[in-house]
């Protein structure tokens, strides 16, 4: 009887520690007349969105970090491809789901129009 109730507790706490949630991610799949583009932003241990992937060919490449973040508000982060040599970075209204275009900084390269904003939903 010992016994069993040693193994039903084991098994008890093997179940939950796999129900608890460790990692946040944000799927997001956003949209304009243009085209599609696909962001996974995840989580680091300490439960706060760090990393960010972009869809490239079928495939997710990290592509920067979340620089800014206020919970139920915004998600700002970098995007170190879309414009090479300019600090580019998205801003995502969590009520509006608009995400948005941020120039940082440009250097010697000028751009000519500014990407359009794209509207999100989450996966």
């Amino acid at each position: 009887m010992k016994n069993i109730f040693i193994f039903l507790t084991f098994l008890i706490l093997y179940v939950f520690k796999y129900s608890i949630a460790s990692e946040i991610d944000i799927d997001l799949i956003c949209k304009n007349e243009n085209g599609i583009e696909e962001f996974i932003l995840k989580s680091d241990n300490q439960q706060k969105l760090k990393n960010v992937f972009k869809k490239y060919k079928g495939k997710f490449i990290p592509i920067g970090e979340v620089v800014g973040f206020k919970s139920q508000s915004f998600i700002l982060f970098e995007d170190k491809y879309e414009y090479l040599g300019v600090d580019f970075a998205w801003h995502l209204d969590n009520n509006t789901m608009e995400l948005k275009p941020v120039v940082l900084s440009e250097s010697i390269i000028k751009l000519n129009k500014n990407p359009k904003k794209l509207f999100c939903k989450k996966n």
